[in-house]
């Protein structure tokens, strides 16, 4: 999890008052309370706490925050779902079942306020430190970012909405729902954070009906395919594999056009027990006017011990090239299309 330190640090700020009296310094001595208990000097109701510990003070600060992490990763698991529901008629019985995961959907989210204030240092000269949240103060803080985020999102779903071009609908709805993903994420840590501001907070739209608004979208999106010189169709296949991703299909008429040649050849050089090969890849996506909108090309040498084993080494590079640089590049290519 990426961790984000915001704020001051509880011993700096003149505006809050310590629950305790030990302050920032780092002491030797018995063990003082809030390394056993926390809670103790932070309570529950005003604060979220975690304790780390470690050879340095940043690192058993770095270690509280991580610990802080995994409070949030220990909610969002217990917010595991399983919707089994069944209906039973006089001639069968039918069941179905949706299971959704929110398992770890925290682990790229930044938490924002972390604050650290005392360190202590054992006999054994190891340091322990606190790391907190304010829960109203981060609360305030999480209900901005998530308003935040909401008006992209409504700013974006009304600009999908009044343009015709398919690509740039699609771009429109996809980076919509990234923002409302993110919108999500903070209300998920909200709701850890301080549960009674989620109600205020949750926004206007519904991100279920935003993800089908993108897949419906997706879908209208036909490529065609053409890849000269493709033994066995592994490009083909491989570029096939890549537009899932994207959640478009392969048809006519095409409103995307993937297109180009790949080669593989045997360089006659022979060294070490090593057959070395040459290969080459150009591709370009294009709209259905003709205009390239991303190119893909790579070329290069492998080597193996037999010539077969050389060439299939150097398709494996060229699937890397596609699935990496591809991405890429049509990934900065949608993203150009949005105002």
């Amino acid at each position: 999890m990426n961790i984000k330190k915001t704020g001051v640090h509880l011993c700096l700020s003149a505006g809050l008052l310590l629950p305790f009296l030990g302050g920032c310094k780092s002491f030797t001595g018995g063990s003082p309370d809030w390394v056993s208990n926390p809670k103790s000097a932070y309570p529950e109701s005003r604060y979220l706490v975690a304790i780390g510990a470690g050879d340095t003070r940043r690192a058993a600060e770095n270690s509280a925050a991580a610990n802080l992490s995994r409070i949030f990763e220990a909610h969002i698991q217990s917010d595991e779902r399983l919707l089994d529901t069944t209906h039973e008629t006089t001639k069968n019985i039918e069941r179905s079942t949706d299971f959704t995961s929110d398992v770890n959907i925290l682990s790229s989210q930044t938490l924002y306020n972390i604050q650290h204030a005392e360190a202590w240092k054992d006999d054994m000269g190891r340091y322990h430190a606190v790391a907190y949240l304010e829960r109203r103060e981060t609360a305030a803080i999480y209900r901005d970012k998530v308003d935040e985020q909401t008006t992209r999102v409504n700013f974006l779903l009304a600009n999908a909405e009044n343009t015709n071009d398919l690509l740039k609908k699609y771009a429109t709805l996809r980076a919509a729902n990234r923002h409302a993903t993110e919108a999500d994420g903070l209300l998920r840590q909200l709701k850890v954070i301080h549960s009674p501001s989620v109600a205020g907070s949750t926004p206007s739209y519904s991100i279920n009906k935003l993800r089908k608004a993108l897949a419906d979208t997706a879908k209208k999106i036909t490529v065609l395919i053409k890849v000269d010189n493709d033994e066995q169709n592994r490009m083909t296949n491989t570029l096939e594999t890549f537009i899932t991703r994207y959640g478009f299909v392969v048809g006519r008429p095409a409103v995307l056009d993937i297109g180009g040649r790949i080669s593989v050849t045997d360089t006659g050089e022979r060294n070490q027990g090593l057959v070395f090969v040459r290969y080459e890849l150009s591709l370009q996506i294009k709209d259905n006017h003709g205009n390239t909108l991303v190119a893909i090309n790579d070329k290069g040498r492998e080597a193996h011990k037999s010539l077969e084993q050389a060439r299939i080494r150097s398709f494996r590079t060229l699937e890397n090239a596609i699935k990496a640089g591809g991405a890429q590049r049509l990934d900065t290519y949608f993203d150009s299309l949005i105002d």
